[in-house]
């Protein structure tokens, strides 16, 4: 675990995290954004209120990115199954085409070769 030193508002904070240091300052740039967002550019009239906005929108957009997921999981699981019966369909028509069908094309059993 390592120390990362990231700015908030100005505001300087020692985290100890098992993420990469470049990880932590995309998120606190993202959240220091936020919050320059709402407290419309101006950092000494961020509140506790202007704090709680900004991770409510932050959640709100997680939640959504989560459920956007989901539903393209969801989605992929069904065209999986669709083109595994596809396979399966397949399967078993070569299979009856191959045991009523012609058996000079077909090769010897075992690699055995016709002398």
């Amino acid at each position: 675990m390592g120390v990362v030193q990231i700015e908030i508002l100005g505001r300087v904070y020692a985290l100890t995290s098992d993420r990469p240091p470049e990880h932590l300052q995309a998120v606190s740039a993202f959240v220091d954004r936020r919050l320059r967002e709402i407290a419309g550019g101006r950092p000494d009239t961020v509140r506790r209120d202007h704090a709680i906005l900004a991770a409510l929108n932050i959640a709100s957009e997680l939640f959504l990115l989560r459920d956007s997921g989901e539903k393209l999981a969801e989605s992929l699981d069904a065209r999986l199954c669709e083109v595994m019966e596809l396979i399966e369909q397949t399967i078993d028509r070569d299979e009856e085409e191959g045991a009523g069908g012609s058996s000079g094309s077909s090769s010897p059993p075992n690699g055995a070769r016709p002398s």
